[in-house]
């Protein structure tokens, strides 16, 4: 989850234009029957074209804007945040507008309570 978090940032810092809005969130969501951990990672950067959202989790995909504008990176990325969080039991969406931004948003299944419990008295112990 780390690295899905990490490459999240790291493409919202590398896509939004210098000096340009980057929030992160994290929020426990009821919206599903299950307790999800919902984790939002967005920006305030050109966007991506309606077009290419089908393609964005599909490896090696690089969208028209990155090549054009030459933007490191190997489309492997969004491929492997989505295998990620499926690997977990989540699910990611992307919601993006041209010109305003985009959000990726990461779902995953929150830890049962008596694992919650068993955390927070490890941690205490150090």
């Amino acid at each position: 989850m780390k690295h899905a978090l990490l490459n999240l940032v790291a493409n919202a810092s590398k896509y939004a234009a210098e000096g340009r809005w980057i929030g992160v969130t994290a929020a426990a969501s009821t919206a599903q029957k299950n307790m999800m951990i919902e984790i939002r990672v967005a920006d305030h950067g050109p966007g991506i074209p309606r077009a290419e959202l089908a393609h964005i989790f599909d490896p090696f995909f690089r969208g028209k804007m990155a090549v054009d504008d030459q933007i490191h990176g190997t489309g492997l990325g969004l491929s492997l945040v989505d295998r990620i969080v499926k690997a977990h039991g989540g699910t990611v969406e992307v919601l993006s507008e041209l010109g305003k931004g985009t959000e990726f948003v990461m779902r995953i299944p929150a830890a049962p309570a008596e694992q919650i419990d068993e955390f927070a008295n490890s941690a205490n112990r150090r």
